[in-house]
């Protein structure tokens, strides 16, 4: 089979060849029949079935399936021949996920609202995402399988009880471009990370093998029983190294079977960004030369790679290609047919989102979380405390440990800078989603208080290092490191020196009022996630685990707001202060100027808003 990389040259070489062998030979050769196939992608829908933000309870124009599937049926109607797929994370995500999985939990013979969209719109095959598997047990995963009238595939997804595949590695579509049928190979892989991550879930029953190991094995063989190959992975861009990436689509690029890429996980898009990378062509949309898709995440977009195909002589090439993404705003229709199908979960959702908690005097936000001690993760940590604390009196063999908590803010501009926690003195269960908007459950590791010093000095990587005798602006926090990674704990009281290597950044540790003793054992309450590895934090690797529940965070939080009511930070920690020549910055939500003044947080003043919307203020001890 002929697979291409340089699509113009070896098309333009092809037609010469045929013409020198016809005029030397005097013979006949096939003519080169031209055809279009056009590849549309979407990945991380997370359960956005409607352009509605649920934390937020309110119309979200910018997202939802049902918007993307307008676009759908519009390339539909441009395009004679299509294929749809997915790289992923489909049905979990949004408080429909935490409706059908707890709330009101699917009975026998139900399948997921997206799923019944996903059906309805006529993809042919969506990649297993992390997120199918860690949150909400494999038991729902097999309600979408069972339910879904397309293929789940995962070539690196296999059962612990035989060695074999979970779901299929691969499959095979035949498509009738007029006339003449192609055979499109399509495979998918995710990140080996989420057997850590979902390990209460999959311990024994499932495992993950390396993305590139499973790529070496089934390209070969797909490569035999296909004209051209299609990956849709849940998987992003990173040019790392090759073993054990979650994100390996930089590297499956690098296999001359594969044709185009649908990829996802990281909520980025492409075409745009990866600059950086060698033989990245973000304004082209290529990785290493093929054409390739990220979608973004919650409906965001729709990716198209549309494939100029010839065939001759029985073989099928790849001449050329145009990608492209269609952002979904407030000019796409949301599609009346999907909103019939998921209407009744939808309203079901929104009335289980208004539920009261309790009420709160002030409002609370995580827009400087990143900077200073916030409510929004004292909140967490005072309820995972509690939890801690109410362990030791029923398993009294752990009373001479100190009890110590860990939380992150998991909303903190990820997907902009308007996406933060911003929840005002009337709190639903809406608002506890959005101070904790993961179903994690809940899990205590036992450490001493040296690994409990390594926890705080990865987590410490959220800060820039600074040099204090530099007059140029300086970012304190950095954007590489993700938010939901910036652990604070509390229960002890520390300080951050930034002007420090990582690794070296924690001083003043104490605990209950005398400096921390590293052979002190602790009970740490966190979250399965962290607890089992994510985010590679040192000593959490599921080993430390001394305690596992299935009840979730939400659950937790509910019961404490319901009995404590809401709490303030009680700055356990804090950057300690030094004297600098430059400005030091921050970005976060535009709002923030009316928070700061508000909450008279004189250590902060507003200096503008950037072109891209972000709120920029300066820092000051």
């Amino acid at each position: 089979m002929l697979k291409s990389r340089n699509k113009f040259f070896k098309t333009l070489l092809a037609i010469l060849v045929i013409g020198l062998i016809s005029f030397s030979t005097l013979g006949s050769v096939e003519a080169a029949e031209e055809f279009d196939l056009t590849i549309l992608g979407t990945t991380d829908m997370h359960q956005y079935v409607m352009p509605y933000d649920y934390m937020d309870d309110e119309v979200n124009e910018d997202v939802g399936f049902s918007k993307v599937y307008t676009l759908i049926e519009e390339q539909r109607e441009l395009k004679e021949n299509t294929m749809l797929l997915s790289a992923g994370d489909v049905i979990q995500g949004s408080l429909v996920g935490e409706l059908e999985s707890r709330v009101e939990p699917l009975e026998e013979g139900e399948t997921q609202a997206i799923v019944e969209a996903f059906n309805y719109a006529g993809y042919d095959a969506v990649a297993v995402g992390n997120h199918e598997l860690q949150d909400f047990g494999i038991e729902f995963f097999e309600k979408a399988l069972a339910g879904a009238e397309f293929d789940w595939l995962s070539a690196n997804l296999k059962r612990y009880e035989d060695g074999e595949l979970y779901v299929k590695p691969y499959e095979v579509y035949e498509k009738d471009l007029g006339g003449r049928t192609i055979e499109v190979g399509v495979i998918s892989f995710l990140p080996p990370q989420t057997q850590d991550w979902g390990s209460s879930f999959m311990e024994g029953r499932l495992y993950i093998e390396q993305i590139v190991d499973q790529a070496e094995k089934y390209l070969p063989e797909l490569d035999e029983k296909s004209d051209i190959i299609v990956v849709a992975a849940h998987t992003g861009i990173d040019a790392g190294y090759r073993d054990a990436t979650e994100n390996a689509g930089y590297h499956l690029a690098e296999f001359d079977e594969v044709d185009a890429m649908v990829l996802g996980h990281d909520h980025e898009v492409f075409p745009g960004g990866y600059e950086d990378l060698d033989n990245v062509d973000s304004e082209l949309g290529t990785v290493n030369g093929v054409p390739t898709v990220m979608a973004g995440a919650w409906g965001s977009h729709l990716g198209v790679i549309d494939l100029n195909l010839t065939y001759a002589d029985g073989e099928w090439d790849v001449s050329d290609f145009y990608v492209e993404l269609l952002e979904v705003n407030e000019d796409v229709e949301s599609h009346p047919a999907i909103e019939e199908i998921v209407a009744d979960v939808h309203e079901a959702t929104i009335e289980y989102v208004r539920t009261p908690v309790v009420e709160s005097d002030v409002a609370f936000t995580s827009y400087f979380a990143r900077v200073k001690d916030a409510a929004i993760t004292q909140i967490i940590n005072e309820a995972q405390l509690d939890y801690g604390y109410g362990f030791i009196e029923e398993n009294p063999e752990y009373e001479d440990h100190g009890v110590l908590a860990a939380a992150a803010p998991f909303r903190f501009g990820r997907e902009g800078p308007r996406d933060y926690t911003d929840v005002d003195g009337h709190i639903q269960v809406s608002d506890v989603n959005d101070i904790y908007m993961y179903p994690n459950e809940i899990r205590i590791v036992e450490l001493d208080g040296s690994q409990v010093l390594d926890w705080l000095e990865h987590s410490a990587q959220n800060f820039n290092q600074i040099d204090p005798d530099s007059s140029e602006t300086q970012n304190l926090i950095n954007w590489d490191f993700a938010g939901f990674y910036w652990d604070v704990i509390d229960g002890m009281e520390y300080e951050i020196d930034i002007t420090q290597p990582e690794g070296e950044r924690i001083v003043n540790p104490t605990f209950q009022g005398e400096p921390l003793d590293e052979d002190q054992k602790f009970l740490v309450v966190t979250n399965n996630h962290r607890a089992s590895g994510g985010g590679d934090f040192p000593h959490l690797d599921g080993s430390t685990v001394i305690y596992d529940t299935p009840t979730t965070h939400q659950e937790m939080i509910i019961g404490f707001l319901d009995e404590y009511g809401v709490v303030e930070a009680n700055n356990n920690w804090r950057i300690m202060p030094f004297d600098h020549e430059g400005d030091l910055v921050v970005r976060s939500h535009p709002d923030g100027g009316q928070y700061i003044e508000d909450r008279d947080l004189n250590f902060l003043e507003y200096l503008e808003t950037d072109e891209d919307g972000w709120g920029i203020y300066r820092f000051s001890f």
